[in-house]
Protein backbone atom coordinates (compact mmCIF):
# COMPACT_ATOMS: atom_id res chain seq x y z
CA UNK A 1 0.00 0.00 0.00
CA UNK A 2 1.44 3.47 -0.71
CA UNK A 3 2.61 5.29 2.35
CA UNK A 4 0.25 8.51 3.14
CA UNK A 5 1.21 11.93 3.09
CA UNK A 6 1.46 13.20 6.25
CA UNK A 7 3.16 16.09 5.57
CA UNK A 8 0.74 17.33 2.79
CA UNK A 9 -2.12 16.67 4.86
CA UNK A 10 -0.73 18.44 7.85
CA UNK A 11 -0.18 21.62 5.49
CA UNK A 12 -3.31 21.60 4.06
CA UNK A 13 -4.94 21.76 7.40
CA UNK A 14 -2.25 24.10 8.42
CA UNK A 15 -3.20 26.30 5.40
CA UNK A 16 -6.98 26.39 6.83
CA UNK A 17 -8.29 24.04 4.17
CA UNK A 18 -10.36 20.86 4.49
CA UNK A 19 -10.35 18.48 1.34
CA UNK A 20 -13.76 19.83 -0.05
CA UNK A 21 -12.28 23.86 0.86
CA UNK A 22 -9.34 22.97 -1.30
CA UNK A 23 -11.10 21.28 -3.69
CA UNK A 24 -13.13 23.78 -5.12
CA UNK A 25 -10.11 26.67 -4.73
CA UNK A 26 -8.34 24.35 -7.27
CA UNK A 27 -11.64 23.38 -9.02
CA UNK A 28 -11.20 19.62 -8.94
CA UNK A 29 -12.96 16.86 -7.00
CA UNK A 30 -12.60 16.45 -3.30
CA UNK A 31 -11.63 12.85 -4.33
CA UNK A 32 -8.92 14.46 -5.81
CA UNK A 33 -7.56 15.61 -3.02
CA UNK A 34 -7.61 12.88 -0.97
CA UNK A 35 -5.84 10.56 -3.99
CA UNK A 36 -3.06 13.60 -3.70
CA UNK A 37 -3.08 12.55 0.09
CA UNK A 38 -2.78 8.86 -0.15
CA UNK A 39 -0.25 9.16 -2.20
CA UNK A 40 -2.28 7.31 -5.24
CA UNK A 41 -1.70 10.22 -7.58
CA UNK A 42 0.44 13.16 -8.04
CA UNK A 43 -1.06 16.92 -9.30
CA UNK A 44 -0.79 17.89 -12.58
CA UNK A 45 2.02 20.29 -13.75
CA UNK A 46 -0.79 22.57 -14.80
CA UNK A 47 -2.28 22.22 -11.30
CA UNK A 48 0.85 21.92 -8.65
CA UNK A 49 1.71 25.79 -9.20
CA UNK A 50 -1.93 26.73 -7.87
CA UNK A 51 -2.04 23.86 -4.74
CA UNK A 52 1.65 25.24 -4.19
CA UNK A 53 0.36 28.88 -3.97
CA UNK A 54 -2.70 27.78 -1.59
CA UNK A 55 -0.63 26.16 0.28
CA UNK A 56 1.76 29.34 0.71
CA UNK A 57 4.75 27.01 -0.47
CA UNK A 58 7.54 27.43 -2.93
CA UNK A 59 7.64 24.64 -5.39
CA UNK A 60 10.22 22.91 -4.21
CA UNK A 61 8.94 22.34 -1.21
CA UNK A 62 5.90 21.42 -2.56
CA UNK A 63 7.30 18.58 -4.29
CA UNK A 64 9.54 17.14 -1.27
CA UNK A 65 5.82 16.76 0.56
CA UNK A 66 4.59 15.15 -2.74
CA UNK A 67 8.00 12.89 -2.83
CA UNK A 68 7.16 12.55 1.05
CA UNK A 69 10.48 13.74 1.84
CA UNK A 70 11.06 16.23 5.50
CA UNK A 71 10.23 19.73 4.49
CA UNK A 72 11.68 22.89 6.16
CA UNK A 73 7.79 23.88 7.06
CA UNK A 74 8.28 24.31 10.65
CA UNK A 75 8.48 27.94 10.54
CA UNK A 76 5.78 28.82 8.04
CA UNK A 77 3.12 26.73 9.67
CA UNK A 78 4.04 28.38 13.01
CA UNK A 79 3.73 31.70 10.55
CA UNK A 80 0.46 31.01 9.66
CA UNK A 81 -0.89 30.22 12.85
CA UNK A 82 -0.44 26.60 12.72
CA UNK A 83 0.61 24.27 14.98
CA UNK A 84 2.75 20.95 14.74
CA UNK A 85 2.36 18.14 17.44
CA UNK A 86 4.86 16.70 19.57
CA UNK A 87 4.56 13.28 18.43
CA UNK A 88 4.48 14.08 14.63
CA UNK A 89 7.98 14.02 12.94
CA UNK A 90 8.67 17.33 11.89
CA UNK A 91 7.71 18.88 15.08
CA UNK A 92 10.05 20.83 17.84
CA UNK A 93 13.31 19.65 16.28
CA UNK A 94 12.80 20.70 12.84
CA UNK A 95 11.21 23.87 14.15
CA UNK A 96 14.64 24.44 16.49
CA UNK A 97 16.65 23.29 13.17
CA UNK A 98 15.11 25.93 10.71
CA UNK A 99 15.02 29.16 13.22
CA UNK A 100 19.16 28.24 13.48
CA UNK A 101 19.65 27.98 9.57
CA UNK A 102 18.03 31.10 9.27
CA UNK A 103 19.68 32.67 12.24
CA UNK A 104 22.87 31.64 11.17
CA UNK A 105 22.43 32.71 7.43
CA UNK A 106 21.43 36.06 8.66
CA UNK A 107 24.69 36.25 11.21
CA UNK A 108 26.65 35.68 8.41
CA UNK A 109 24.98 38.66 6.45
CA UNK A 110 26.02 40.69 9.45
CA UNK A 111 22.32 41.39 10.74
CA UNK A 112 21.97 42.36 13.76
CA UNK A 113 20.50 40.23 17.09
CA UNK A 114 17.38 41.36 17.25
CA UNK A 115 15.85 41.34 13.64
CA UNK A 116 17.37 37.77 13.86
CA UNK A 117 15.12 36.99 16.89
CA UNK A 118 12.22 38.84 15.16
CA UNK A 119 12.60 37.61 11.95
CA UNK A 120 13.03 33.19 12.98
CA UNK A 121 10.45 33.71 15.99
CA UNK A 122 7.05 32.63 16.24
CA UNK A 123 5.87 35.96 18.19
CA UNK A 124 5.55 39.38 16.65
CA UNK A 125 6.55 42.88 18.05
CA UNK A 126 3.44 44.32 19.46
CA UNK A 127 4.30 47.90 18.14
CA UNK A 128 6.44 48.73 14.50
CA UNK A 129 8.58 51.47 14.50
CA UNK A 130 10.75 53.28 12.16
CA UNK A 131 13.96 52.01 13.74
CA UNK A 132 12.88 48.43 12.45
CA UNK A 133 11.59 49.10 9.21
CA UNK A 134 15.79 51.15 8.99
CA UNK A 135 16.65 47.12 9.86
CA UNK A 136 14.60 45.58 7.68
CA UNK A 137 16.18 48.06 5.02
CA UNK A 138 19.50 47.31 5.86
CA UNK A 139 19.00 43.31 5.76
CA UNK A 140 17.90 43.95 2.46
CA UNK A 141 21.01 45.57 1.13
CA UNK A 142 22.76 42.83 2.89
CA UNK A 143 21.03 40.43 0.84
CA UNK A 144 22.11 42.27 -2.52
CA UNK A 145 25.41 42.26 -1.06
CA UNK A 146 25.68 38.64 -0.43
CA UNK A 147 23.91 38.09 -3.94
CA UNK A 148 27.11 39.96 -5.86
CA UNK A 149 29.58 37.95 -4.34
CA UNK A 150 28.24 34.57 -4.13
CA UNK A 151 25.01 34.02 -5.64
CA UNK A 152 21.08 33.49 -4.66
CA UNK A 153 20.89 29.95 -3.72
CA UNK A 154 21.39 30.27 0.14
CA UNK A 155 19.79 33.57 0.60
CA UNK A 156 16.16 32.41 -1.34
CA UNK A 157 14.98 30.98 1.37
CA UNK A 158 16.27 33.10 4.38
CA UNK A 159 14.35 36.14 1.78
CA UNK A 160 11.31 34.27 2.08
CA UNK A 161 11.21 33.71 5.48
CA UNK A 162 11.64 37.09 6.24
CA UNK A 163 9.27 38.15 3.91
CA UNK A 164 6.16 36.10 5.01
CA UNK A 165 7.34 37.20 8.72
CA UNK A 166 7.04 41.06 7.24
CA UNK A 167 3.72 40.53 5.94
CA UNK A 168 2.72 39.17 9.31
CA UNK A 169 3.93 42.40 10.96
CA UNK A 170 1.70 44.15 8.29
CA UNK A 171 -1.44 41.79 9.25
CA UNK A 172 -1.07 41.44 12.73
CA UNK A 173 0.91 44.69 14.73
CA UNK A 174 0.34 48.33 15.27
CA UNK A 175 1.91 51.08 13.84
CA UNK A 176 1.80 54.39 12.46
CA UNK A 177 0.53 55.72 9.51
CA UNK A 178 4.22 56.79 8.49
CA UNK A 179 5.78 53.19 9.65
CA UNK A 180 3.13 51.70 7.66
CA UNK A 181 4.00 53.38 4.19
CA UNK A 182 7.63 52.19 5.34
CA UNK A 183 6.59 49.14 5.86
CA UNK A 184 4.46 49.05 2.17
CA UNK A 185 8.13 49.87 0.94
CA UNK A 186 9.71 47.43 2.81
CA UNK A 187 7.53 44.30 1.59
CA UNK A 188 7.89 45.84 -1.92
CA UNK A 189 11.96 46.11 -1.92
CA UNK A 190 11.83 42.73 -0.64
CA UNK A 191 9.49 40.92 -2.98
CA UNK A 192 11.67 42.17 -6.02
CA UNK A 193 14.94 40.98 -4.28
CA UNK A 194 13.60 37.94 -3.13
CA UNK A 195 12.22 37.42 -7.22
CA UNK A 196 15.57 38.34 -8.57
CA UNK A 197 17.24 35.53 -5.77
CA UNK A 198 14.66 32.70 -6.90
CA UNK A 199 15.84 33.65 -10.88
CA UNK A 200 19.69 32.95 -9.69
CA UNK A 201 18.34 30.22 -7.89
CA UNK A 202 16.62 28.84 -10.74
CA UNK A 203 13.60 28.43 -9.37
CA UNK A 204 11.69 30.08 -11.44
CA UNK A 205 8.23 29.61 -10.55
CA UNK A 206 9.19 31.27 -7.15
CA UNK A 207 10.48 34.18 -8.61
CA UNK A 208 7.41 35.12 -11.11
CA UNK A 209 5.30 34.90 -7.73
CA UNK A 210 7.45 37.67 -6.20
CA UNK A 211 8.02 39.61 -8.94
CA UNK A 212 3.85 39.79 -9.90
CA UNK A 213 3.40 40.22 -5.99
CA UNK A 214 5.62 43.60 -6.47
CA UNK A 215 4.24 44.51 -10.07
CA UNK A 216 0.72 44.12 -8.11
CA UNK A 217 1.91 46.52 -5.03
CA UNK A 218 3.12 48.88 -7.35
CA UNK A 219 -0.15 49.23 -9.13
CA UNK A 220 -1.84 49.21 -6.17
CA UNK A 221 0.01 51.82 -4.42
CA UNK A 222 0.64 53.79 -7.69
CA UNK A 223 4.39 53.60 -7.19
CA UNK A 224 5.75 53.30 -10.88
CA UNK A 225 9.88 52.74 -9.60
CA UNK A 226 8.52 49.53 -8.19
CA UNK A 227 6.45 48.48 -11.30
CA UNK A 228 9.62 49.20 -13.45
CA UNK A 229 11.71 47.43 -11.24
CA UNK A 230 9.63 44.28 -11.68
CA UNK A 231 9.31 44.80 -15.03
CA UNK A 232 12.92 44.39 -15.80
CA UNK A 233 13.49 41.75 -13.51
CA UNK A 234 10.30 39.81 -15.52
CA UNK A 235 11.72 40.59 -19.11
CA UNK A 236 14.94 38.86 -17.79
CA UNK A 237 13.26 36.09 -16.34
CA UNK A 238 11.04 35.30 -19.75
CA UNK A 239 14.25 36.48 -22.08
CA UNK A 240 15.15 32.73 -22.83
CA UNK A 241 11.38 30.44 -22.96
CA UNK A 242 9.47 34.02 -24.09
CA UNK A 243 11.66 36.78 -25.20
CA UNK A 244 8.59 38.42 -27.32
CA UNK A 245 6.72 39.04 -23.77
CA UNK A 246 10.38 39.49 -22.40
CA UNK A 247 10.84 42.37 -24.85
CA UNK A 248 6.96 43.80 -24.00
CA UNK A 249 7.54 43.96 -20.64
CA UNK A 250 11.25 45.57 -21.27
CA UNK A 251 9.07 48.31 -23.74
CA UNK A 252 6.65 49.14 -21.18
CA UNK A 253 9.06 49.42 -18.60
CA UNK A 254 10.78 52.26 -20.57
CA UNK A 255 7.65 54.17 -21.53
CA UNK A 256 6.66 54.12 -17.98
CA UNK A 257 10.23 55.02 -16.45
CA UNK A 258 10.73 57.67 -19.65
CA UNK A 259 9.91 61.36 -17.85
CA UNK A 260 12.22 60.34 -14.61
CA UNK A 261 14.45 57.46 -14.79
CA UNK A 262 18.43 58.46 -14.68
CA UNK A 263 20.40 57.55 -17.25
CA UNK A 264 21.82 54.17 -15.59
CA UNK A 265 18.43 53.05 -14.96
CA UNK A 266 17.42 54.05 -18.62
CA UNK A 267 20.52 51.92 -19.86
CA UNK A 268 19.56 49.39 -17.78
CA UNK A 269 15.90 49.26 -19.20
CA UNK A 270 17.39 49.30 -23.06
CA UNK A 271 19.74 46.40 -22.43
CA UNK A 272 16.77 44.11 -20.89
CA UNK A 273 15.20 44.84 -24.52
CA UNK A 274 18.44 44.61 -26.24
CA UNK A 275 18.56 40.92 -25.02
CA UNK A 276 15.10 39.83 -25.82
CA UNK A 277 15.46 41.09 -29.17
CA UNK A 278 18.62 39.22 -29.47
CA UNK A 279 16.85 35.77 -28.44
CA UNK A 280 14.02 36.44 -30.41
CA UNK A 281 16.58 36.93 -33.95
CA UNK A 282 15.76 40.28 -33.93
CA UNK A 283 19.36 41.35 -35.19
CA UNK A 284 17.75 45.07 -35.93
CA UNK A 285 15.73 45.16 -32.82
CA UNK A 286 18.85 43.98 -31.15
CA UNK A 287 21.08 46.92 -32.58
CA UNK A 288 18.81 49.70 -32.30
CA UNK A 289 18.45 48.93 -28.79
CA UNK A 290 22.12 48.36 -27.51
CA UNK A 291 23.05 51.89 -29.25
CA UNK A 292 20.73 53.37 -27.20
CA UNK A 293 21.62 51.47 -24.11
CA UNK A 294 25.23 52.66 -24.71
CA UNK A 295 23.82 56.49 -25.00
CA UNK A 296 22.52 56.56 -21.88
CA UNK A 297 24.93 54.87 -19.96
CA UNK A 298 27.54 57.17 -21.61
CA UNK A 299 25.82 60.03 -19.83
CA UNK A 300 27.27 58.59 -16.39
CA UNK A 301 25.94 57.81 -12.78
CA UNK A 302 23.05 60.08 -10.99
CA UNK A 303 22.62 60.69 -7.11
CA UNK A 304 18.95 59.51 -7.75
CA UNK A 305 20.17 55.70 -9.24
CA UNK A 306 18.21 53.31 -7.24
CA UNK A 307 20.73 50.72 -4.87
CA UNK A 308 19.39 47.92 -6.82
CA UNK A 309 21.10 48.95 -10.39
CA UNK A 310 24.79 49.29 -8.75
CA UNK A 311 26.00 46.42 -10.82
CA UNK A 312 24.85 48.29 -14.13
CA UNK A 313 28.55 49.01 -15.17
CA UNK A 314 31.02 48.54 -18.40
CA UNK A 315 30.99 45.12 -17.61
CA UNK A 316 26.98 44.74 -18.21
CA UNK A 317 26.79 46.31 -21.04
CA UNK A 318 29.47 44.61 -22.92
CA UNK A 319 28.26 41.16 -20.93
CA UNK A 320 25.03 42.33 -22.63
CA UNK A 321 26.23 42.71 -25.88
CA UNK A 322 28.08 39.29 -26.03
CA UNK A 323 25.12 37.59 -25.20
CA UNK A 324 22.97 39.25 -27.88
CA UNK A 325 25.65 37.95 -30.40
CA UNK A 326 25.46 34.23 -29.01
CA UNK A 327 22.11 34.21 -29.10
CA UNK A 328 22.40 35.76 -32.78
CA UNK A 329 25.19 32.99 -34.01
CA UNK A 330 27.63 35.13 -33.95
CA UNK A 331 30.21 33.64 -31.76
CA UNK A 332 33.28 35.52 -33.12
CA UNK A 333 31.77 38.94 -32.42
CA UNK A 334 30.45 37.37 -29.05
CA UNK A 335 34.08 36.65 -27.63
CA UNK A 336 35.29 40.38 -28.68
CA UNK A 337 32.31 41.71 -26.29
CA UNK A 338 32.88 39.50 -23.46
CA UNK A 339 37.04 40.51 -23.55
CA UNK A 340 35.73 43.68 -22.45
CA UNK A 341 33.67 42.07 -20.08
CA UNK A 342 36.57 40.45 -18.58
CA UNK A 343 39.17 43.19 -18.56
CA UNK A 344 39.80 44.79 -14.67
CA UNK A 345 36.37 43.04 -13.12
CA UNK A 346 35.04 44.51 -10.49
CA UNK A 347 36.05 42.94 -6.78
CA UNK A 348 32.20 43.60 -5.71
CA UNK A 349 30.47 41.53 -8.27
CA UNK A 350 32.75 38.31 -8.04
CA UNK A 351 29.25 36.29 -9.36
CA UNK A 352 29.30 38.28 -12.33
CA UNK A 353 32.77 37.85 -13.32
CA UNK A 354 32.37 34.03 -13.37
CA UNK A 355 29.34 34.24 -15.36
CA UNK A 356 31.44 36.40 -17.93
CA UNK A 357 34.32 33.97 -17.93
CA UNK A 358 31.69 30.68 -18.80
CA UNK A 359 29.91 32.91 -21.04
CA UNK A 360 33.57 33.45 -23.21
CA UNK A 361 34.15 29.91 -22.90
CA UNK A 362 31.04 29.48 -24.27
CA UNK A 363 31.93 31.41 -27.59
CA UNK A 364 35.40 29.98 -27.44
CA UNK A 365 33.51 26.60 -28.07
CA UNK A 366 31.10 27.76 -30.48
CA UNK A 367 34.42 29.13 -32.93
CA UNK A 368 35.61 25.91 -32.97
CA UNK A 369 38.45 27.08 -30.26
CA UNK A 370 37.84 24.19 -28.17
CA UNK A 371 40.99 24.06 -26.32
CA UNK A 372 40.70 27.99 -25.36
CA UNK A 373 37.23 27.10 -24.09
CA UNK A 374 38.18 23.96 -21.68
CA UNK A 375 41.22 26.05 -20.31
CA UNK A 376 39.02 28.64 -19.35
CA UNK A 377 36.29 26.60 -17.72
CA UNK A 378 39.21 24.89 -15.99
CA UNK A 379 40.40 27.76 -14.63
CA UNK A 380 37.35 29.36 -12.87
CA UNK A 381 35.77 25.74 -12.10
CA UNK A 382 37.02 26.16 -8.42
CA UNK A 383 35.62 29.77 -8.23
CA UNK A 384 32.47 28.47 -9.84
CA UNK A 385 31.27 25.38 -7.38
CA UNK A 386 32.23 27.71 -4.52
CA UNK A 387 29.22 29.83 -5.56
CA UNK A 388 25.58 29.76 -4.76
CA UNK A 389 24.44 30.43 -7.75
CA UNK A 390 22.13 27.60 -9.60
CA UNK A 391 22.35 29.75 -12.92
CA UNK A 392 25.64 30.15 -13.03
CA UNK A 393 26.59 26.44 -12.17
CA UNK A 394 23.81 25.53 -14.76
CA UNK A 395 25.68 27.64 -17.26
CA UNK A 396 28.97 25.32 -16.08
CA UNK A 397 27.09 22.54 -16.77
CA UNK A 398 26.34 23.41 -20.48
CA UNK A 399 30.18 23.42 -20.78
CA UNK A 400 30.67 20.26 -19.28
CA UNK A 401 28.20 18.76 -21.99
CA UNK A 402 29.80 20.73 -24.95
CA UNK A 403 33.16 19.91 -24.15
CA UNK A 404 32.43 16.28 -22.79
CA UNK A 405 32.21 15.81 -27.00
CA UNK A 406 35.35 16.47 -27.93
CA UNK A 407 37.34 15.35 -24.61
CA UNK A 408 38.87 12.64 -26.52
CA UNK A 409 40.75 14.57 -29.10
CA UNK A 410 41.16 17.78 -27.17
CA UNK A 411 43.44 17.56 -23.75
CA UNK A 412 42.18 20.89 -22.51
CA UNK A 413 38.63 19.79 -22.30
CA UNK A 414 39.58 16.60 -21.12
CA UNK A 415 40.93 18.01 -18.21
CA UNK A 416 37.99 19.84 -17.69
CA UNK A 417 35.80 17.36 -17.50
CA UNK A 418 37.50 15.19 -15.91
CA UNK A 419 37.99 18.22 -13.10
CA UNK A 420 34.37 18.87 -13.34
CA UNK A 421 33.58 15.34 -12.76
CA UNK A 422 35.81 14.82 -9.82
CA UNK A 423 34.79 17.95 -8.20
CA UNK A 424 30.88 16.42 -8.17
CA UNK A 425 29.54 19.99 -9.11
CA UNK A 426 25.30 20.22 -7.86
Amino acid sequence: MTARRHGLFRQRRTAGFSQEGLARLLQVDRTTIARWERGDTDPQPAVRARLAEALDLPIDQLDALLADEPTNLALDSAESGGTVASGETDGGDLVDRRAFTINTALAGLGIATPLRDWITSSQVPQHLSMEHMQQVSETILAFRRADAAIGGDSLCDVAIAMYRRLARWERETSYSRQVGEALQDCLGDLEAQTGWLALDAERHDESRHYLHAAFVRARLRDDPRLEVRALQQLSMLLRETDPQEASRYAEAAQRIAAPWATPRLKALLHLRSTLAHAQAGDASGFGRELVNARIQFDRGLHEDDPDYIGFVTIHEVNATEGLSHLALDRPDRAASSFIGRLERPDPVFKRNEYLGKLNMATALYQQGDHSGSGSIALNVLPAVTSLKSRRTRKRLASLRADLGRTALHVPAARDFVEAYDAAKVA
